[in-house]
């Protein structure tokens, strides 16, 4: 296979990568083909009539017309199309082009010297021909620019009838720039697929400062006078030479051999800033960045996060694990991980106010204690903005409810020390913890996946509790959202209040609700003791679902009301009811007040041979949970079904 169709094959496996991670499996797969076919049919007739060159060159606008032929995009919009090449070309590049060259420009003495070499040598190799005609134009300590005077990339999107598309194409040097743009600042006002005649690249030097702290940049500005030399230089020639004048060069000297004769030391670049630390730490951060490595296994990288300790320090979890959740492209099972993990960071807090009282008479003798026996939860004392004294209670990675015990009983000892203050109830105090605020992004985005925005509502609701309220009502009334999570959202509502979200205006509009949220409904009236009527109209109700009937008719058994029990009567002994309508009635009844007619109609049903064994034995259960006994039957007669003689004989038993 020649490396013209090796890199056929290479940009085929990274497109369809990128399409199955931007797209459902269906869409997906039919557009990998269509791309593959497309891609394969533009190639063939590429290589007809190109020579070699011609062809590794026009690979790359051929690509771009069969993945625009292929993605389900907007003809008009080429900003999706553009955003899709760029990620493509980026996994590209990464590799082999892009973090060897950011590498370099790190460990470079003169990043600017190495660029512009680097430059020239890719411009001699790719573009110094007559399908681009190179010019280097302007060379300086802090310039450089070039020109290309012709660009085969639009010509063979004109011999396709693609010329729209060559923007696109121009975007990829916005790749490069950005690579070293912490170093080299890029312009390119004009371009040939814009109408210009030539594409002007201009790169520009910059100028800063290697650190804020005046002690770190006067050394760094000492190291590279002297490396710069062949000389040893006095102080005055070091100045001459660029050295700050007020500098204190005994003090940099004694800097510089503390730093150089420390052998643990080691350096790397982190979102392009430099980073230094010890052996051990340097090969955690290896191991760390392979979390942003999309190349190894969903396995692998899990188990990295997994194995992350629980002390990071938070700036280091807003790096691993934030850059990850926020990346739209990352898979949602590696996000789901990510927010596991950042549960054990989450800062629960809880606290009163205490106003004629200081922070000095709280802290000396009253925490003491509760810090010895509460080892793991944090105490603060704080003036706060009304100028009362906020008393908190915090811990990372512990839910709100454990907060409990040390909060009251440090309360109880402010109450005793100090009775003539004013002392508010316990209450959950809103968190400005950056990582409880990702979690609560989530959960408030509709965009992200189901399954990361419930399990940020369940540690959300384990952390902060009714502080969620607000989004929790969001959520239920936004009939735009999930339906499932809208009805998580409710079940967490009934929880923490006694009022219903406004979901519906009428049990017509009720009946048009989706499943969950119907089921959600119903669970929170039950527990909440409102609305009977609502209960009672689903059960009645022939447009209701079966399943949602059969919930509502369990939920009855907390309405006491005689005209209820009446009601479950006859729907349990309704033959023509469904045995799972009368099942749910009768496990109703076990709760209510039936009176002793009530008892004896059920008794029949439990004695009648005609009756399923299922119902039947259903009847015995409720019965007991009544106390039925045979004595409140007045016309009770001799059994001979097999089933009637056992269950009165319990019955008598018991």
């Amino acid at each position: 296979m020649s490396q013209l169709d090796q890199m056929f094959d290479f940009i085929i496996m990274l497109t369809s990568k990128q399409i199955r991670d931007s797209f459902s499996q269906e869409v997906a797969e039919n557009a990998i083909n269509r791309f593959t076919s497309r891609f394969k049919e533009l190639y063939e007739q590429l290589k007809t009539k190109s020579n070699e060159t011609e062809v590794f060159h026009g690979m790359n606008p051929i690509f771009v017309i069969a993945l625009e032929d292929a993605l389900p995009l907007d003809e008009k919009d080429k900003s999706e199309l553009t955003k899709y090449i760029l990620l493509i070309y980026k996994a590209m590049l990464e590799d082999m082009v892009l973090e060897p060259q950011r590498r370099n420009m790190s460990l470079s003495k003169d990043p600017w010297s190495t660029f512009v070499q680097d430059t020239r040598k890719g411009n001699a190799k790719i573009y110094d021909n007559e399908y681009f005609k190179v010019k280097e134009v302007i060379a300086t300590s802090e310039q450089y620019g070039f020109d290309i005077n012709r660009c085969f990339y639009q010509e063979i999107f004109k011999e396709f009838g693609r010329e729209d598309l060559g923007h696109i194409l121009c975007e990829y040097d916005n790749i490069l720039a950005e690579n070293v743009s912490q170093w080299i600042s890029f312009n390119r006002d004009e371009t040939i697929a814009a109408g210009s005649d030539k594409c002007l690249f201009r790169f520009q030097k910059n100028i800063q400062e290697f650190s804020e702290n005046p002690i770190i940049s006067n050394l760094y500005s000492l190291l590279q006078i002297v490396d710069d030399s062949e000389d040893m230089l006095t102080r005055q020639e070091l100045i001459d030479r660029g050295l700050d004048g007020s500098t204190d060069l005994d003090d940099l000297i004694k800097l510089y051999n503390l730093i150089k004769n420390h052998s643990g030391i080691k350096t790397s670049i982190i979102n392009d800033k430099f980073v230094i630390g010890t052996d051990e730490s340097y090969e955690k951060h290896e191991q760390w960045l392979q979390l942003f490595n999309r190349k190894l296994s969903k396995e692998g990288r899990s188990l990295i996060i997994r194995s992350l300790p629980l002390n990071l320090k938070e700036e280091k979890i807003n790096r691993l694990i934030r850059d990850i959740l926020e990346n739209p492209y990352e898979l949602p099972s590696i996000k789901w991980v990510c927010l596991n993990y950042l549960q054990h960071h989450f800062s629960s807090r809880i606290g009163f106010e205490v106003d004629g009282v200081d922070e000095v008479q709280i802290n000396v003798g009253l925490l003491e204690e509760l810090r010895r026996i509460f080892p793991n939860i944090s105490f603060e004392v704080k003036t706060a903005e009304n100028s009362k004294i906020l008393v908190q209670a915090f811990g990372k990675g512990i839910p709100e409810y454990k907060l409990n015990e040390p909060i009251t009983q440090l309360r109880k000892k402010v109450v005793d020390s100090f009775p003539d203050a004013g002392i508010s109830r316990i209450k959950p105090i809103i968190s400005a913890d950056q990582i409880a605020n990702k979690f609560i992004e989530i959960f408030d985005d509709p965009s992200q996946p189901f399954q990361l925005r419930e399990l940020a509502l369940r540690i959300l609701i384990s952390r902060v509790g009714g502080k969620l309220i607000p989004f929790l009502i969001k959520v239920a009334e936004n009939k735009e959202d999930d339906q499932f999570l809208r009805g998580r959202a409710i079940d967490s509502l009934s929880w923490v209040t006694d009022s219903l979200p406004q979901i519906y205006s009428s049990f017509d509009e009720f009946v048009t609700l989706p499943n969950p949220i119907k089921r959600s409904v119903i669970d929170f009236v039950s527990r909440n003791g409102i609305e009977e009527d609502l209960l009672l109209s689903i059960a009645k109700s022939d447009n209701i679902s079966s399943i949602i009937r059969i919930i509502t008719i369990k939920n009855l058994k907390t309405y006491q009301d005689p005209s209820t029990t009446e009601f479950l009567l006859n729907l349990a002994m309704d033959r023509q009811n469904t045995e799972r309508i009368r099942q749910a009635a009768l496990e109703a009844l076990g709760e209510h007040n039936v009176k002793k007619e009530g008892k004896n109609g059920l008794f029949k049903i439990f004695t009648d041979p005609r009756e399923t064994s299922f119902i039947r034995m259903e009847v015995f259960d409720t019965l007991k949970e009544l106390g039925y006994t045979l004595a409140e039957n007045d016309d009770s007669e001799e059994q001979t079904d097999w089933i009637a003689r056992i269950g009165v004989m319990k019955l008598m038993e018991g």
